[in-house]
């Protein structure tokens, strides 16, 4: 049985899960994942792609424009790539 604590909820201790973050990609010869770079962690190459898909959506507000990737990194780290196709900017993500 669960009960309630009593505390009250606090709006400044609510945190956003998996932010994505952004990360610099180098592409192949065919525009896919070659290797990427995150701030601190140097350069990791991309062993495997596992699955792509883009979305579009939101046209009728701001449109989201997106190219997905999944990835396995070399030594086996597991992550979803992403690119902005209106900011062409890279970001990562923890699946």
């Amino acid at each position: 049985m669960v009960t309630h604590t009593r505390a009250p909820l606090r709006a400044d201790r609510l945190r956003a899960l998996n932010v994505p973050r952004t990360v610099e990609v180098e592409l192949d010869a065919h525009g896919f994942p070659f290797a990427i770079e995150e701030e601190g962690r140097g350069k990791r190459i991309v062993e495997e792609i596992l699955e792509a898909w883009r979305i579009d959506d939101e046209w009728w507000r701001e449109p989201i424009t997106r190219q997905y990737v999944e990835v396995v990194l070399e030594g086996g780290g597991h992550m979803v790539l992403f690119e902005d196709l209106k900011a062409k900017q890279w970001f990562m993500q923890t699946p």
